[in-house]
């Protein structure tokens, strides 16, 4: 069964682009669905969108069940390769300060 992706899911709500460790959030009404990392970075906030109840998203807090069998949160010391997009809802997240890099982010509903 083929699934058809729609624009609040690739980004095209809008983005941004940071490389100060300063917490990144939407613009209101708008979550931040996917984030891509420039350089490795570890985030020392990541806050998961709760406003679904049937859907769970990580986040460096507790996993929950609807994140599957054998998930665990990230946290910390949880380090994003050079490279990764990860995709999911978010309510912001704050990123390191980078001289080399940073993170680009995308909105979405």
């Amino acid at each position: 069964m083929a699934y058809n992706i729609g624009a609040d899911q690739i980004g095209q709500f809008g983005s941004g682009f940071s490389d100060e460790a300063v917490e990144v959030t939407p613009p209101t009404g708008k979550k931040i669905i996917a984030i891509t990392f420039l350089e490795a970075a570890v985030l020392s906030t990541l806050v998961a969108s709760t406003d679904n109840p049937e859907a769970a998203y990580f986040s460096h807090t507790t996993a929950v069940a609807g994140n599957g069998g054998g998930a665990a949160e990230s946290d910390g010391a949880t380090s994003f390769p050079a490279g990764l997009t990860i995709h999911g809802r978010w309510d912001s997240f704050t990123p390191p300060t980078s001289t080399a890099g940073g993170v680009i982010f995308y909105f979405g509903y």
